[in-house]
């Protein structure tokens, strides 16, 4: 038994998205997961995964093309795609690897379950979970959610379950006549986006075509720290401190005034969908002025407001965005328009709780990544914070930003950051100034490692 439903504004936007990744990049779609079950009984992770896939329909969803259109399946009559491996345990290091094997194949975009998993057992003893996710079913949020439930379960095998909306309930709403103000205030926010004309400011790609791009990605356990004071400081949050940054250095770069950076939106801030397990991702355009006589406090609090506004139209249906864009002739010429509509992607995303540590001592590192994704946006930045560490991968067409001016805006966000918390009356232009100025080893290496070739 299965019912088909519509997609909500989530899932549709996953699904134009994921379809535009070349046939070989496809498993970049894949979200990993590893859950640690020692001490735990076959009975007890049984009887919680159980329990998980029964109430949560994502992982009972399968796609499939109705006219040419994807619709949502939710089945009943499905057996968990959960192996089960019974083998020694060889090193520390086998958990990752076994995750990595599994979020390394790709999943079909229809007629499939989004979701695989392996437990390994040793001598039927539970040792971990090994699980890939699509992003068509599920976001890293909802990976997170998941975890917490299944500990609740086992903690407690009565635990409630957490009232909240399915996404195909979501759908529902979000296609009825009450939903259409959203819709409608959104569209006119896009139309506002679409008539900056800046859509046509940076090259993009075609569908299954690649390119090579540069990677390299920054870490730092103090740099976080002094974010977190720069946003207190200013009364701002520390996304918008490093989103700031980012788009100084993007128009130092490109030698563009005005900027439109596509800032990823969870989407949760509503209380009915704080604990929706789904797919509910979507980015929204920020347009910012970059005047480089500006002081970092207005340059941040200014992109701050930007932001916090377009949070609010943030859950839209694309593909009548799409229309819109066609329209006004600002969906590229080309046959890929979700590249040319968000040419600069940000996103931050906080893995857990521990807070990073302004006075924290250990070295940060720069690192390269020997070959980046080859397809999509030009410019990249995704920002990820756990275990009190921040590292800030920034992924450039290296004819927008060569791998030099990576390392520089990565270093240029590391020296603003710190000034933003400590002496934010530096401007913009003094960043760019600084560069030959030293700058502590624990926000930027003093040896920057050459580029893969």
């Amino acid at each position: 038994m299965h019912l088909d439903a519509v997609l909500s504004h989530g899932q549709l936007y996953s699904w134009r998205e994921v379809d535009t990744y070349p046939r070989d990049w496809k498993k970049e779609a894949n979200l990993p997961a590893t859950w640690d079950l020692r001490g735990l009984t076959l009975e007890q992770v049984d009887s919680a995964l159980r329990r998980l896939f029964d109430r949560h329909e994502p992982l009972r969803t399968t796609y499939h093309l109705r006219d040419g259109e994807p619709v949502q399946r939710v089945h009943t009559d499905l057996p968990m795609p959960v192996d089960r491996v019974d083998r020694v345990i060889t090193d520390y290091g086998d958990p990752d690897r076994t995750t990595a094997a599994l979020v390394d194949v790709a999943f079909p975009m229809t007629d499939s379950l989004c979701w695989r998993g392996v437990l390994v057992t040793t001598g039927n003893v539970p040792m971990f979970l090994s699980l890939s996710f699509s992003h068509l079913i599920v976001d890293v949020w909802s990976i997170i959610e998941l975890e917490s439930q299944f500990k609740a379960l086992i903690e407690n095998p009565d635990a409630p379950e957490p009232v909240c909306l399915s996404p195909r309930e979501l759908a529902r709403q979000q296609h009825e006549e009450s939903w259409q103000g959203r819709q409608n205030s959104a569209e006119r926010y896009w139309r506002r986006v679409l008539a900056d004309d800046l859509t046509h400011q940076l090259p993009t790609l075609p569908l299954e075509t690649t390119r090579h791009r540069v990677q390299a990605t920054l870490h730092s356990h103090r740099l976080g720290g002094l974010a977190a004071q720069a946003a207190k400081r200013h009364g701002v949050s520390a996304p918008a401190v490093l989103m700031g940054l980012v788009a100084a250095g993007l128009a130092e770069h490109t030698g563009a005034e005005r900027v439109a950076m596509s800032l990823m939106s969870s989407n949760r801030f509503a209380p009915e969908l704080q604990q929706v397990v789904g797919t509910l991702n979507q980015l929204i355009p920020v347009v910012t002025t970059v005047d480089h006589r500006s002081t970092l406090a207005e340059h941040i609090t200014a992109l701050h407001w930007a932001s916090a506004k377009a949070y609010r139209y943030s859950l839209y249906d694309l593909d009548r965005v799409a229309a819109l864009a066609a329209e006004s002739n600002a969906d590229g010429d080309h046959d890929c328009w979700f590249n040319h509509l968000f040419q600069c992607w940000f996103n931050y995303l906080q893995l857990d709780g521990q807070p990073c540590d302004a006075a924290d001592e250990s070295p940060a590192e720069l690192v390269w990544t020997p070959v980046a994704r080859q397809y999509g946006q030009p410019f990249d930045v995704r920002v990820t914070v756990k275990g009190g560490r921040t590292s800030i991968a920034l992924r450039a067409d290296p004819d927008v930003v060569s791998a030099q001016g990576v390392t520089d805006i990565l270093r240029a966000v590391a020296l603003g950051t710190e000034r933003a918390a400590t002496d934010p009356d530096t401007t913009l232009k003094d960043l760019w100034s600084a560069r030959a100025e030293p700058l502590a080893p624990t926000l930027f290496p003093p040896v920057v490692p050459a580029p893969p070739k």
